[in-house]
């Protein structure tokens, strides 16, 4: 029985890391995370940086953005976005600006087929860190039955 209900409902969930900026994105930027390190379901885009759900139900996202170290920058800011909102901010601000640091975020989302996902509307999305210390992630927690 378990076996049927996930070969029928199939499996969600990916790992991205690094940065880029999407092109053609206004003032506040749009993200993409490249280096796919895990794409089960291939729900993820490396080219858009959106998530797609194929399969409805319950997920869990995650980001985490890295401002890269001895850079002068006041705020480091994007949302994790649904279908072109906000849903949650992540915010950084530090009294020494050359240090660098970490935010990150998580939420759950009830996703129907053809939601997107990801991270976008990013203040000072250069100061970025491009590596594995910059990424985001999603999985399916339920598929809706």
């Amino acid at each position: 029985m378990v076996l049927l209900f996930c070969l029928v409902s199939g499996s969600s969930a990916f790992l991205a890391t690094g940065v880029a900026v999407v092109p053609g994105t206004s003032n506040l930027l749009d993200i993409r995370f490249p280096i796919v390190a895990l794409n089960t379901g291939g729900d993820y885009s490396s080219t858009t940086g959106v998530f797609t759900c194929r399969v409805p139900g319950l997920y869990w996202f995650t980001a985490t953005l890295m401002k890269y170290w001895n850079v002068d920058v006041d705020v480091i800011d994007c949302g994790i976005r649904l279908n072109g909102g906000d849903k949650i901010l992540l915010y950084g601000d530090t009294v020494d600006d050359m240090d660098g640091y970490q935010v990150t975020g998580s939420l759950a989302l009830q996703l129907t087929r053809g939601d997107r996902v990801q991270v976008g509307d990013c203040r000072n999305a250069d100061k970025i860190l491009n590596n594995y210390y910059t990424h985001f992630s999603g999985m399916l927690v339920r598929p809706d039955v």
